[in-house]
């Protein structure tokens, strides 16, 4: 299998190489590896070196660097059969690792010769400081630690497509001390570095698989409810009796296989300050960027008015879990004015001729219930509407649009977290706005006229501005009569029609003022007689 680097891979795939690393590893009894079986991999991610260097003993001064073709380790002979000792090394770059939790870190290399394939030797991986152009055998890289020893079995294959060492501890070690590369080393145990048949040649380029985990970070941008951002003093937020949606926007820099984000569970915990054993806790599951809410549906059972709760979130992954976000707090209020507002309209009054149904203001007074800053209404169970009081205490007029007939107003009292009075309800009727008809000949519900005998509509308004109106016949035989007419100076009009045949018709009269509004008259029902009628 070809490894581009730098790529993540496929949940299968990552698992099948960490198998192969490890029964590698094992069979070659590296004092390093662990029999456990490693969690699932979230993020593995394969990596080749940038670099790579070997130093010779028979040009003491001199280092290689980047140079083509492989690299050798150990004890190797020349044209001349005189004897050099060699050690690699390769670099890798690990920015990209800066602040995960490294699970494992595999060094795999590709042998391409050996001395004598009838003896595997032990080959040691040592971790040491960057080399330089300055470096050489005389003045190696400095070594920081042996991190692997390994050999393969003799089944394993000469040369060995595949050697891989355990550089975990390594690749940790390096990330902890801030460093933005590894350089790692192979060589012969010293104690037969000198001898040839036990020498190995490498590809120069090498890799270094690396299973990951980024730990979620803690959540940020904390909001305790409606959008409002948490307070962490006093005078603290306060709430009303309603569910409860904490919310907070939670970060993990894992990618999926297929380059998305991890999977997150957001944990909010809610206490009551003076009674943190009371501490509940509430899940969400989000991915990294996402605002993550924790909705507390019980909040009015679990709470009581007039005490100061606290709350924090975190946010944890399939391998860790972040710290807890800041404590946030707030204070519940859960009574609201005791008494309901008052509700009057002149253009509405009560137990009067009822006006018009056409705009009109309704006026909204607390009557100086100081905790009142506003009003919430509703006309015959329509849309909820606000409105904010003049002053704490103070009124509020709005304009409505009621209905012809029978109408309810209901308006409550509001504090300043949203709490309501009881209920004052302002019933009152209003009149139709529809225009009237009156006819000659035919008269509603009631059969008159005939097939062919004209009859003359007169469509009169109720209120005043009418500048247009539109209408239809409709016969009993789907037979259709529409059209518009335009008002006389006195907003009337007048239209003959003529049926074409019996039955009963339906006639539909719309008014239309200046401004475009429209007012539907009722559907007027008649007859037409089989035969004219006669005196």
């Amino acid at each position: 299998m070809t490894l581009i680097p730098g790529t993540t891979l496929s949940r299968s795939t990552r698992r099948k190489l960490l198998a192969a690393a490890l029964s590698t590893l094992a069979a070659a009894g590296s004092v390093v590896v662990s029999t456990a079986t490693p969690a699932a991999a979230d993020d593995v991610r394969f990596q080749h070196n940038t670099s790579w260097a070997w130093t010779d003993s028979e040009r003491p001064k001199k280092i290689n660097i980047d140079q083509a073709g492989d690299v050798s380790v150990g004890t190797w002979l020349d044209s001349k059969q005189r004897p050099h000792t060699s050690r690699a090394y390769f670099t890798f770059d690990i920015t990209a690792y800066r602040g995960a939790d490294i699970q494992l870190a595999k060094f795999n290399a590709k042998e391409t010769g050996a001395g004598d394939c009838a003896k595997r030797p032990e080959v040691e991986l040592w971790r040491t400081e960057p080399y330089t152009s300055r470096s050489s055998w005389a003045k190696p890289p400095v070594d920081l630690a042996r991190i692997d020893t390994t050999a393969m079995p003799p089944p394993a294959g000469c040369p060995m497509p595949y050697v891989g060492f355990d550089a975990t501890e390594g690749l940790r070690q390096a990330l902890a001390e801030g460093r933005s590369t590894l350089t790692l080393s192979l060589r012969l145990p010293v104690a037969v570095e000198k001898d040839p048949t036990l020498a190995r040649k490498y590809a120069s380029q090498v890799g270094l698989s690396v299973d990951h985990n980024f730990p979620p970070g803690v959540p940020t941008d904390p909001q305790t409810a409606y959008g409002k951002n948490c307070t962490v003093a006093e005078p603290y937020q306060v709430l009303p009796r309603r569910d409860l949606d904490l919310s907070a926007v939670v970060h993990d820099r894992d990618l999926t296989d297929t380059g998305g984000t991890d999977p997150l569970t957001a944990t909010f915990a809610l206490w009551p300050v003076d009674a943190p054993d009371a501490r509940v806790e509430r899940a969400d599951y989000v991915r990294d960027g996402q605002r993550a809410l924790g909705r507390f549906w019980d909040f009015p059972s679990l709470s009581e008015h007039d005490r100061v709760y606290a709350w924090q979130v975190r946010a944890a992954d399939s391998r860790a879990t972040s710290e807890w976000s800041p404590v946030c707090y707030f204070r519940t209020d859960f009574e609201g004015p005791t008494t309901a507002p008052t509700v009057s309209s002149t253009d509405f009054p009560i137990d009067e001729q009822p006006p018009p149904a056409l705009s009109g203001k309704f006026t909204f007074d607390a009557e100086g219930v100081a905790d009142v800053v506003g009003f919430a209404y509703q006309l015959n169970a329509g849309a909820p509407g606000r409105a904010t009081a003049n002053q704490p205490g103070g009124s509020a007029t709005v304009t409505l649009n009621p209905r012809s007939g029978p109408n309810s107003l209901q308006v409550w009292n509001v504090d300043s977290v949203g709490n309501q009075s009881p209920v004052a309800t302002y019933s009152f009727w209003a009149s139709s706005t529809a225009p009237t008809i009156s006819a000659t000949v035919y008269q509603e519900f009631t059969e008159g006229g005939g097939p062919g005998i004209p009859g003359v509509f007169t469509f009169t308004p109720v209120v005043p501005g009418i500048v247009s109106y539109r209408y239809s016949f409709t016969e009993s035989d789907g037979t259709v009569q529409a059209d518009t007419l335009t008002a006389n100076a006195d907003g009337s009009a007048s239209v003959t029609w003529v049926p074409a045949g019996p039955g009963w018709t339906m006639l539909d009269v719309v008014g239309i003022n200046q401004d475009g509004v429209e007012t539907e008259a009722p559907f007027w029902f008649f007859g037409v007689a089989e035969q004219p009628a006669t005196s």
